[in-house]
């Protein structure tokens, strides 16, 4: 694989960062240095960054079901309860999640260290489909579901939904079945709330084939290469 690429899977640094490092002669593979981040390397290679041995991190994939209350971004220093209080460094070593799910939501949440499953999940490019079971104040009518299966203008942004279908109406909730394959900021709280529901609940059961498989809220199961593979297709 190129070296900048064997630099950013030991977890050292950043892809870029590592193409820095590597420019600025402070690289060397096999005790000589080496300045072209497209080197191509080995896991037998002996890699050295700033004088530091690397050795390759082994990938991990995560399911898991986050509950209610839990902040999922890494860099908020002031949330009380975040990712890193189920999923330790010490013990999963640098895991972070693939794409986000807010603060008040729950349901599934895929956790890696692994750059490029991470971007083939979330990059739009590749209109990996999200379902969500979603309960909002008020009575949704079937004019509504064509108006969130169009669109709207939200701010900056047009939010709306591949597949909407009502799963239940109890007294004045209405309980959806949603399907999205962008995942744009709070993307179905906004589009609810532009047309006038407010959000009571809203967790996700699905991203790709990636289900929850009978977790409760705050359970993980770690996944093999193997289901990895399967559940994106890949031979």
């Amino acid at each position: 694989m190129r070296l900048n690429l064997f630099i950013s899977r030991s977890g050292f640094t950043s892809r870029r960062k590592a193409d820095y490092l590597i420019t600025s002669g402070k690289v060397k593979v096999n005790n000589l240095e080496v300045r072209e981040p497209w080197y191509k390397v080995s896991e037998k290679d002996k890699v050295e960054v700033e004088g530091k041995l690397l050795k390759q991190e082994k990938f991990i994939y995560i399911v898991w079901y986050k509950p209610k209350g839990v902040v999922t971004t890494l860099k908020d220093r002031f949330a009380k309860n975040n990712v890193r209080n189920y999923f330790p460094y010490h013990k999963f070593g640098r895991v972070f999640p693939v794409g986000r799910l807010d603060k008040d939501s729950e349901g599934l949440l895929l956790l890696t260290n692994d750059g490029r499953f991470s971007f083939q999940l979330t990059h739009p490019r590749f209109k990996i489909e999200k379902e969500y079971i979603v309960t909002v104040k008020g009575r949704v009518s079937n004019s509504i579901l064509e108006i969130i299966k169009k669109g709207v203008k939200e701010g900056k942004d047009f939010l709306h939904v591949d597949k909407a279908e009502i799963f239940k109406i109890i007294n004045d909730t209405t309980t959806l079945r949603v399907l999205i394959h962008e995942g744009k900021k709070r993307h179905l709280r906004r589009l609810f709330s532009h047309l006038g529901f407010k959000v009571l609940s809203l967790k996700r059961i699905r991203i790709a084939n990636f289900c929850l498989s009978g977790l409760k809220p705050g359970e993980y199961r770690i996944l093999s290469y193997e289901e990895i593979k399967r559940n994106l297709g890949i031979k």
